[in-house]
């Protein structure tokens, strides 16, 4: 006696192209704020060039930065459920059969 199992994958199954499976997209209406592109650091504005810099042996000189007390981070959108999805994609074979 042969026995097909629920769970065993068809091979020959293809997802179909309109399929969607992800379950989140980010929201349409989402907007970036204007004053979110700000730079990660800032030149330190108190930084003081030091006396004894000479500028012929080490170089221009440079204020150091500082990390920046306005920036939030990568901008992403909210996310919301996807009114089209559709669930993971499985295929399986019919239901248990017993072939005598």
């Amino acid at each position: 006696m042969m026995v097909c199992f629920v769970g065993a994958q068809d091979p020959e199954a293809k997802k179909p192209e309109d399929w969607v499976d992800e379950k989140e997209i980010p929201d349409p209406d989402e907007v970036k704020p204007e004053d979110w592109d700000v730079p990660q650091s800032i030149v330190d504005a108190d930084a003081k060039q030091p006396e004894d810099w000479d500028e012929e042996e080490d170089g221009e000189w440079e204020a150091p930065t500082i990390p920046n007390p306005d920036y939030k981070g990568e901008w992403k959108p909210k996310m919301i459920d996807n009114p089209g999805y559709k669930g993971e994609w499985e295929v399986h074979w019919p239901h248990p059969m017993h072939n005598p």
